[in-house]
Parts: structure tokens; C-alpha cells; sequence
């Protein structure tokens, strides 16, 4: 069960309406998130929230060490892996230039392969 489903077909920005809808205990965390819509776009060492798309409540916090066609991986104390579709991804937006977190990288190397 999703309560948010049919109001957020119906608007553009979807990272707005969720922080707007979403209970209040979540939201206090995502000030420094963004929404990923597409899934497509996270790559490994990424920090994410994910909120149950059932109850609005932050789920898991982590960092990402696998991503499959369905499941992501993250490391937060012990690893767990959580349906891609059963969440809404908050990613952390914050940069820091460090060899184990190497986004740019990643991005590029997608590219130059694709």
C-alpha cells in the first residue's frame, strides 16, 4: 500500500510533495537529502535514506555496497539488502573529495563504457 502513489503522479516535483506529506519525524533528516527518482542514477559509496513508502518512517540509513536490478545493498552496522521499489531513495548531497567515495569517477567510467 502506497498513500502518496496517486498524489505524486500528479505533480512534477516530487521531492517537494514528499517532504511536504511525509511525517514530520522523517523530514527533519532529509535536509541535506535529495529524491532520487531514478534509481538508475545511485552508484556504490552513495549515503541514502530509505522511507517506507507504507508508512512514511525512515527505514534504513546507510551507505551503498551493491546495487542488483531489484535490490540495494547498504552497509549501516551489519548489511542489508531492501527492494528497490517498496521505498522512496533520499541520496545525501554533500561531496566530500575522498579516494573511498568516488562518484565522479563512477559517473564517468559509466559513461565511457555506455
Amino acid at each position: 500500500m502506497e498513500p502518496l502513489k496517486d498524489i505524486l503522479t500528479i505533480y512534477e516535483d516530487k521531492e517537494k510533495i514528499l517532504k511536504y506529506f511525509l511525517p514530520e519525524s522523517s523530514t527533519k533528516h532529509l535536509d541535506e537529502y535529495e529524491y532520487v527518482q531514478d534509481l538508475d542514477t545511485l552508484f556504490l559509496n552513495d549515503k541514502i535514506i530509505m522511507i517506507s513508502k507504507s508508512t512514511g518512517e525512515i527505514y534504513k540509513k546507510g551507505t551503498i555496497i551493491k546495487i542488483t536490478g531489484d535490490k540495494i545493498t547498504i552497509k549501516n552496522g551489519m548489511n542489508i539488502s531492501l527492494p528497490k521499489n517498496d521505498y522512496y531513495t533520499f541520496r545525501y548531497l554533500k561531496r566530500y573529495k575522498s579516494k573511498k567515495n568516488n562518484r565522479q569517477y563512477y559517473e564517468e567510467l559509466l559513461k565511457s563504457l555506455g
